[in-house]
């Protein structure tokens, strides 16, 4: 078996894990999800080969939650798979929905190199969307904002905009940008960054909620 789904395949048996040790006295939901291309933030996490994902998350009260997520990776570093820790709050105020949290991004096999945590805020009205997620190691920064529109025959369009910040030596400040189309379980998704030399990207992805 391919070392990358096998690492995968870990990660998913540790959320999984996780499920099934938590009390059900709230609520319980996962997902898992196929894609062509693991895109985060404009860039290639799997150096544009497939990834499988999956994920729990535990809600009380419809205002608290927690949860897991996992990937497999392949990005030049030692770690074959990423396991994302996470916390919030959400609710609704007048027409506006928020919420914030704390995430820790870790790669299991990578010694701790590349682990770090963000606190995160966002909002949304009607059909838009803004976020900030700042690192709280680097002070690296990411704000992001998206639109959806209905499309005929039950499509939706996503458009994203994203400006990543970095305050350490060796990273440079990049915008990206991308359209998603879906419709149920599928959508497609091209995107793109200002970086030099970067190209468009697209990934075809299934989703499935429990």
């Amino acid at each position: 078996m391919n070392k990358r789904y096998l690492a995968v395949q870990t990660g998913l048996f540790v959320v999984l894990g996780l499920a099934s040790a938590i009390s059900f006295a709230g609520q319980l939901s996962s997902n898992f999800t196929a894609t062509s291309n693991y895109i985060w933030r404009g860039v290639s996490q799997t150096n544009d080969e497939a990834a499988l994902q999956g994920g729990v998350d535990y809600t009380i009260n419809k205002n608290f939650y927690t949860g897991a997520w996992t990937s497999n990776v392949k990005n030049g570093t030692q770690g074959d798979y990423e396991l994302d820790l996470y916390a919030g709050y959400t609710n609704k105020f007048g027409k506006f929905d928020f919420d914030a949290g704390i995430i820790a991004y870790q790669y299991p096999g990578d010694a701790g190199i590349r682990d770090y945590t963000e606190l995160y805020a966002g909002t949304a009205y009607k059909n838009y969307s803004a976020k900030i997620s700042v690192d709280l190691s680097k002070t690296n920064i990411y704000i992001e904002g998206a639109a959806d529109f209905e499309l005929p025959d039950k499509y939706l369009l996503t458009a994203h905009l994203g400006i990543y910040s970095f305050d350490q030596a060796g990273q440079t400040d990049y915008i990206d940008y991308n359209a998603t189309i879906s419709k149920g379980e599928l959508s497609f998704m091209i995107s793109n960054t200002d970086l030099a030399g970067d190209n468009v990207k697209v990934n075809i992805s299934w989703n499935k909620n429990f």
